[in-house]
């Protein structure tokens, strides 16, 4: 079920297609906002054209879905795509 809502949202959507190459769609502001870590949400809110909090509620059902990884690092949250669980979401759609 937490695959499905993660999926139903477009803004979503293109987070999870921004990360799958953030090289391309992001440009790094400060040293390390750009990463192995992931991308710094605050370079995600401002790509997506939305608030940090709005962001951050984004970040957070795709996280619970188990798309995406998140680390912390000095206070700042980096994300990035989880392979497995987006392995996992292709299965469960497949099986549909």
């Amino acid at each position: 079920m937490e695959v499905a809502k993660a999926l139903a949202s477009a803004p979503r959507l293109k987070i999870l297609g921004w990360l799958k190459d953030p090289d391309a769609h992001f440009v790094s502001r400060r040293p390390g906002d750009l990463g192995p870590a992931g991308v710094c949400a605050s370079l995600i809110a401002q790509k997506a054209g939305i608030s940090p909090p709005t962001a951050s509620r984004h970040l957070d059902v795709l996280r619970r879905a188990g798309l995406i990884e998140t680390e912390r690092i000095a206070g700042w949250s980096f994300h990035r795509r989880n392979p497995a669980g987006l392995d996992l979401a292709h299965q469960l759609l497949d099986d549909i």
